[in-house]
């Protein structure tokens, strides 16, 4: 991803024909490196610039960071993400992800192999919402059903055609899956010991005690200083939606995870498709200059979160930035604008929520955030799915997530946007902070919706997702001669 600005005049510039530029590009003669477009800009020329050119230089930087070859296929997959303009050498979130399967796979080369038969020959017939998908000869082919059954087979067809044959588990719930943390003592010993009966079936409810007594799962609020646990204050760890874990080390993939707590390999969501059903989408676009726009902080949504047990929705994210809006309606217009009728059933008071949180379910046009300077980006179930549409609106982003999601490495915390605390704790003063420096806080959200628009395309999400399945089958192909691979 792009490195501070002092750094940028070593690289040199891309043109349109390489890589996507912004239509608004002036000559280079005519740049002012003060102006904070110009930064924003600059800082992707600078990414875009130092990717791989050749497959040669590709394979010894992916070798570099991996200390392993790159998996069969890697030569198609390089032309493919030259031919869509993606990044080449920006993957190092993937290779996180499969580094505990490849040290698995040293000591026993079937291991991978194995559990994704095991999964499979018990997922079949089952409610558990997760796809098992064979590649053949280019094509794939879904057996499970899930809420995005109609959607993967025509993103699949993009990039199918330089996977080899292949079979892979894909998870269709929001939540994660694989509550193991390969970073616990004896982790690797135990990762050989199967013991759930029936896996991506372990559902309690609520889930609090589940989380609390799960190696790894007690979340810090932040990376620094003094442990304080967010479990007793975010919905997914309270009282999860729609539980169904495994405690097994299982391959699977998924849109989403908590980390340590959790070990899915993540791909991009459809949400993040620009041009898949899911995807929110504007009307228009922004018509409000940056300086005409109320300095407060906006947001308009359902009240998804856990299971509402009692009134253990009081801690939940979104009921929360309801009651700090409240409190500070100088800072923030919040509100509630749909409740989520799935979300309560026997032990919730629905009339008392409504009345606790003056929920209004009055949608309003999604392009009424363009009269505010800063945007909320808030968990519900799991992530919101609303984060790249957020740093296209023209707002500053102000991101409180316990999750992990494909792009991490790229769009970055007080860089792209402004990170907030799960528990909220924070909030206040991260919107006081901007108001109080309105050129850096214009800064990051430049720089935010620049990453969005260039770099965060549905192309590139095909790159990635077509990045991770090499790697699987690799995986599945591991010790085996090459002749076998052919």
């Amino acid at each position: 991803m792009p490195e501070a600005e002092e750094e940028d005049a070593g690289f040199e510039l891309v043109s349109e024909e390489d890589y996507p530029s912004n239509e608004t590009s002036s000559p280079e003669s005519s740049i002012d490196p003060t102006d904070p477009e110009v930064q924003a800009r600059l800082a992707v020329d600078a990414l875009y610039a130092r990717q791989s050119r050749t497959l040669s230089q590709a394979i010894a930087r992916y070798t570099l960071h991996t200390n392993h070859a790159p998996p069969p296929h890697y030569d198609l997959w390089f032309d493919f993400a030259q031919e869509k303009k993606c990044l080449i050498d920006e993957y190092d979130r993937i290779h996180r992800d499969f580094k505990p399967f490849y040290q698995l796979a040293e000591r026993d080369p079937g291991f991978f192999q194995a559990m994704i038969d095991r999964a499979a020959s018990r997922l079949e017939n089952s409610s558990s919402e997760i796809s098992v998908v064979d590649v053949r000869e280019g094509r794939a082919e879904l057996n499970g059903d899930t809420s995005y059954s109609s959607a993967w087979p025509e993103t699949f067809s993009k990039f199918s055609h330089i996977l080899p044959d292949m079979r892979f588990l894909i998870n269709g719930r929001d939540e994660p899956r694989v509550a193991f943390n390969f970073r616990s003592p004896k982790a690797l010993e135990n990762a050989f010991t199967v013991k759930d009966a029936d896996p991506f079936n372990i559902a309690p409810r609520p889930t609090a005690e589940f989380f609390r007594a799960q190696s790894g799962c007690d979340i810090p609020t932040e990376a620094t200083g003094f442990m304080q646990s967010v479990n007793e204050e975010h919905s997914f760890l309270i009282s999860t939606a729609k539980p169904g874990f495994t405690t097994d080390l299982y391959p699977m993939m998924s849109m989403t995870k908590v980390s340590p707590c959790f070990a899915d390999i993540l791909f991009p969501t459809e949400y993040y498709y620009e041009t898949s059903w899911w995807s929110g989408k504007f009307a228009f676009e922004d018509n409000i200059p940056w300086e005409d726009k109320k300095p407060q902080l906006y947001w308009r949504g359902m009240s998804n979160g856990g299971m509402i047990v009692g009134s253990n929705y009081h801690h939940f994210m979104r009921f929360k930035l309801r009651t700090l809006a409240r409190d500070h309606p100088d800072l923030m217009d919040v509100s509630i604008s749909r409740f989520a009728e799935t979300l309560c059933e026997d032990e919730c008071d629905r009339a008392q929520v409504w009345a606790d949180y003056n929920i209004t379910e009055s949608p309003e046009p999604r392009e009424d955030m363009y009269k505010f300077r800063y945007a909320m980006d808030a968990d519900g179930t799991t992530f919101s799915g609303r984060f790249l549409l957020l740093l296209k609106s023209g707002s500053l982003v102000f991101k409180a997530t316990l999750f992990e999601e494909y792009f991490n490495d790229w769009l970055r915390p007080f860089e792209h946007y402004v990170p907030v605390k799960p528990d909220l704790s924070d909030l206040v003063e991260r919107i006081r902070w901007a108001n109080e420096n309105p050129e850096e806080a214009r800064l990051i959200q430049l720089r935010g919706m620049e990453v969005a628009k260039r770099v965060m395309t549905d192309e590139q999400n095909d790159c990635y997702f077509a990045a991770v399945l090499l790697e699987w089958a690799g995986l599945q192909r591991y010790g085996m001669p090459p002749a076998a691979m052919e």
